[in-house]
């Protein structure tokens, strides 16, 4: 098997192409917030007490995009010199540095509204919500072409948490992180080296967790290759993060992850009872991928569903406290497994017996690329 294979975009089994899927589901889900903006109630409260942009919402679409997080990248998107960050978090400086540490999706917010417009702001994250989506569910493609494998179901990844709660929360930046992530594996595998790594450090500027997959990926080189080197440009993925977070601390403080973290499975435990079917769904979800990672999955995938699964011991209750917290952080889990579960493509049906190692080879040869 190589580590690049052009395949022929739709097969006979599959009525649309990768792409089509990936274009229709970024369609669906700007429809799911017409909507979600048409069924607005007038009479809504419009208030964000948890700081960010907008105090309160004017519109509609900032009320739709505030639902959860989406007014601290809104924030990001009209201060991204952090001018007034922490007044706008009501003076709260460990909350104000904890929502500046992901500056990525802000960044594209403030792009797509023409420098923070607020007249653009929302709906443009509305736009640009959708079309990261769009673009995470065709990266996993990508990502699974770069491996010689034919993808099915791309449309089930609608239904992982991070996906879901993009829909029904938008302005979050996940689908980013994921579309980032996986289009970062997938120039790894093709031996573009320095495009991974760029890519892997973007996509930690979205979510400081996602670098865990330039670390389990490192992990694996040095465990096949018995050498540093091979891994030594993925240590420079997390580097922008670090700087970054230097320049938060000097222009606003010390960031607080108010209970992100705690004793091993103390977290679970403490919110465990308050759980309803939604929790347990999602916990089902990603045991059952962690199952199939471990089952069918390379190297590299165990070793990066290892270490999210020992991030998840490590919890705090804010986090395990209601499916779309947990669930938005392990989405890998559920996206790799999909791919675990692909075949090979038709110039690789002969490969049909790859098992879980099929692809060292591969992670290797992209190291020393």
């Amino acid at each position: 098997m190589t580590s690049a294979t052009t395949v022929d975009p739709v097969r006979k089994d599959e009525p649309m192409s990768p792409r089509a899927i990936a274009l229709v589901v970024a369609l669906g889900v700007g429809l799911i917030f017409v909507v979600q903006l048409l069924s607005f109630n007038a009479s809504t409260p419009r208030t964000v007490d948890a700081g960010g942009a907008w105090h309160p919402p004017s519109s509609r679409a900032e009320q739709l995009v505030a639902k959860m997080d989406g007014h601290a990248f809104a924030q990001i998107a009209s201060d991204p010199l952090m001018r007034r960050t922490v007044d706008d978090f009501h003076g709260d400086v460990g909350a104000a540095a904890y929502r500046a540490s992901r500056p990525l999706p802000g960044w594209m917010f403030a792009v797509g509204s023409l420098g923070g417009q607020r007249v653009l702001l929302a709906p443009a994250m509305l736009v640009l919500t959708a079309v990261t989506i769009g673009w995470a569910i065709f990266s996993v493609d990508v990502l699974g072409r770069s491996l010689g494998l034919r993808v099915r179901y791309l449309g089930a990844l609608v239904l992982t948490p991070a996906m879901v709660a993009s829909i029904a929360y938008p302005g979050l930046g996940d689908p980013l992180a994921i579309a980032l992530s996986m289009t970062a594996l997938a120039a790894w595998f093709r031996g573009r080296v320095w495009w991974a790594v760029g890519l892997f450090a973007a996509s930690g500027l979205c979510r400081e967790t996602a670098l865990l997959v330039p670390l389990g990926l490192a992990l694996q080189v040095i465990w096949e290759r018995r050498s540093l080197r091979p891994a030594l440009p993925l240590a420079l993925a997390p580097l922008p993060y670090v700087a970054w977070m230097a320049v938060v601390r000097a222009r606003i403080g010390a960031p607080d992850g108010g209970g992100q973290l705690t004793a091993p499975f103390a977290g679970l435990l403490e919110v465990l009872p308050t759980w309803d079917a939604a929790e347990y769904l999602t916990v089902a979800l990603l045991t059952a991928s962690t199952v199939v990672i471990f089952w069918r999955g390379y190297g590299w995938m165990k070793t990066i569903a290892a270490l999210n699964v020992a991030l998840a011991t490590l919890m705090g209750p804010l986090v395990w406290f209601r499916w779309w917290g947990f669930g938005r952080v392990l989405t890998i889990l559920p996206v790799l497994a999909l791919v675990a579960l692909s075949r090979p493509t038709a110039e690789n049906d002969d490969d049909d017996a790859r098992g879980p190692v099929a692809v060292e080879s591969d992670v290797a040869r992209a190291g020393r690329t």
